[in-house]
């Protein structure tokens, strides 16, 4: 006795994976491997500035700040972007991508800026091992951020390319993306600037006690 199966289904009718789904996966894999990357670098900060030859750095550069707001308002601005591209706003959510890129462009170069000044005062990479710390750390940071920027700007493509509301709200879900990994990134390099500039060796011995 032949016992009939039921015919298989067409491969090409099977569901595919939720691309938006695959996205959220991808970016908080980064988002967790960026994070452990920065607390090994934070780790090794902490335990090199024991060593006797540890000289905090001289002054906070008010260029510093400036980046700091300037990364805020670059967040804030893909979040608009983000809820505008979802209601099919067009114009709105470019204007929003637009202020998102351009301040994230400025914050690297206020990053770039700030290292102009603290060389100009003899602030270098090889000066001392805070010195090194902080070039390291901080343009780590930036590349992270011209990473975003790139990945941004497929994000946004279909704002440019297709003019429809369809196509503006299709993207919406790739521009909240974006908007969370600037929210990540300002959080990171506020978690960075505070160990910068706040945790001394004073600081440590404080918390840890003596050796």
């Amino acid at each position: 006795m032949t016992t009939m199966l039921p015919p298989l289904p067409d491969a090409a009718a099977w569901p595919g994976p939720d691309q938006q789904a695959v996205r959220r996966v991808g970016l908080w894999v980064l988002i967790g491997v960026v994070s452990m990357l920065f607390f090994l670098f934070g780790a090794a900060f902490v335990m090199r500035m024991a060593a006797s030859d540890w000289l905090p750095l001289p002054v906070v550069p008010w260029q510093l700040w400036c980046s700091t707001t300037l990364l805020f308002v670059a967040g804030v601005a893909w979040q608009r972007a983000s809820w505008a591209a979802s209601l099919g706003l067009k114009r709105a959510a470019e204007l929003a991508v637009a202020v998102a890129a351009g301040t994230s462009v400025l914050f690297l170069g206020a990053q770039l800026w700030a290292w102009r000044v603290l060389t100009g005062l003899d602030v270098t990479v090889a000066g001392n091992p805070a010195n090194s710390f902080f070039y390291l750390i901080t343009g780590l940071h930036g590349l992270h951020v011209m990473g975003g920027l790139i990945a941004a700007a497929l994000a946004a493509r279909p704002l440019i390319v297709d003019g429809s509301a369809g196509r503006t709200v299709q993207a919406s879900g790739a521009i909240a993306l974006c908007a969370r990994y600037w929210h990540f990134l300002l959080v990171l390099w506020l978690a960075m600037f505070a160990m910068l500039f706040l945790v001394t060796p004073a600081v440590v011995q404080a918390i840890c006690g003596s050796p």
